[in-house]
C-alpha cells in the first residue's frame, strides 16, 4: 500500500520552525532574567514555593528593619542611663564630702549647689528623645515625662505612665523594648529623683546628710539594677539578628535552587537551538524552492 504524501507541508515546516524558535526565545529569557521561573506557567509548582519563599523574605526584611531601629532607640538608652549612673557615682561623693564636719556652711552650700546642678543632669536625661518621641514616659513616647516640681518629696512630677512596650522581633519571638522612668528614676525600693533631693536638702540644711547619702547609695543600686534591661535587650537583638542573617541566607539559596538558570547549559542550549534553528530555515527553504524560508513567511 503506498502511503500518500502531505501535498501542503507549509503549515507542518512552519509549525516545526514556531516550536524551535519559542525554545530559542524561552532561553533568551532565562539568560536575561537568570531565572527559570520568568511566569507562573513557566512552573506552577515552583511558583507557588517561590510564593512562599518571597513572604518568609519580606518577614526577614521586616524583623530585621525593626531590629535596626530598636538597637539605634535602645543603645540612645543604655548610653544615657550610663552617663546617669556617672552622675549618681558623683553625688554620692559630693554626700561623702558634705559630711565632713570640718566644712564650712558656705562649703557646704556650693556642694549643694553642684547637686542641684546634677539634679538637673539626671533631669534632662530622664527626658532623653529620639526621633522626636521620649524615651523613659512607657508607652505616652509623645509626652515629656520629667519636670521639676519643688513641691513633691521627689522634687520631679512624672507624666509618662508605666507601661511597657513590646515589638516582634523574630517569628513567635516579642522583646520587651523600655522601662517606664518610674520604675527607673522613681523606684519604691530607691529613687533617684527622690533621693538626691533628700541629699540636696539635707546639706542646705546640715542635717540628716548621712542618712541621705545612704538613701542615695541605695537608690543609684537599683537604678543600675533596673537599666540592666536595656544592656539584656541589646544582647537579645544582637543575638536574634545573626540568626536572621542566617536565615536570610538560607531562604536566597533555597531561592537560587527554586528557580535559578543554569547560565552556562542555558547558553549552550541556546547556541544549539539558534544553530538548529537556521539550519532548519536554510533547509526548509530549498525544499519550499524558495531562497529564504523567511521570504515565504513574510
Amino acid at each position: 500500500m503506498t502511503e500518500r504524501v502531505n501535498p501542503n507541508i507549509v503549515p507542518d515546516l512552519l509549525a516545526g520552525l514556531d516550536t524551535v524558535k519559542e525554545q530559542i526565545n524561552q532561553a533568551d529569557i532565562e539568560l536575561a532574567s537568570g531565572r527559570t521561573i520568568n511566569v507562573p506557567s513557566d512552573n506552577p509548582a515552583g511558583t507557588a514555593a517561590l510564593v512562599l519563599n518571597h513572604d518568609a523574605q519580606n518577614a526577614v526584611d521586616t524583623f530585621q528593619q525593626n531590629i535596626g531601629d530598636l538597637q539605634n532607640r535602645l543603645n540612645t538608652a543604655d548610653s544615657a542611663l550610663s552617663s546617669a549612673v556617672d552622675a549618681l557615682n558623683q553625688a554620692i561623693s559630693l554626700g561623702v564630702e558634705a559630711g565632713n564636719s570640718d566644712l564650712s556652711d558656705q562649703d557646704r552650700q556650693a556642694i549643694a549647689q553642684q547637686l542641684t546642678g546634677i539634679q538637673q543632669e539626671l533631669l534632662g536625661i530622664a527626658n532623653t528623645t529620639v526621633g522626636g518621641t521620649y524615651l523613659f514616659s512607657g508607652t505616652l513616647v509623645e509626652t515629656k515625662p520629667f519636670a521639676l516640681n519643688a513641691a513633691s518629696p521627689d522634687g520631679v512630677t512624672y507624666s509618662g505612665n508605666s507601661s511597657v512596650s513590646s515589638v516582634e522581633i523574630s517569628r513567635g519571638q516579642t522583646l520587651n523594648v523600655n522601662v517606664p522612668g518610674d520604675q527607673l528614676f522613681l523606684n519604691a525600693s530607691g529613687s533617684v529623683f527622690g533621693a538626691i533631693n533628700q541629699l540636696i536638702t539635707a546639706v542646705q540644711t546640715n542635717s540628716g546628710i548621712a542618712n541621705a547619702s545612704v538613701a542615695l547609695g541605695q537608690a543609684s543600686s537599683q537604678f543600675d539594677t533596673q537599666r540592666l534591661a536595656y544592656g539584656n535587650a541589646l544582647n537579645e537583638l544582637q543575638s536574634t539578628g545573626t540568626f536572621l542573617s542566617s536565615e536570610e541566607l538560607q531562604l536566597s539559596t533555597q531561592e537560587s535552587n527554586i528557580d535559578a538558570a543554569d547560565i552556562a547549559k542555558v547558553t549552550t542550549e541556546f547556541s544549539q537551538e539558534d544553530v538548529a534553528y537556521q539550519a532548519a530555515l536554510a533547509a526548509e527553504g530549498k525544499i519550499l524552492s524558495l531562497p529564504n524560508l523567511l521570504d515565504y513567511i513574510q
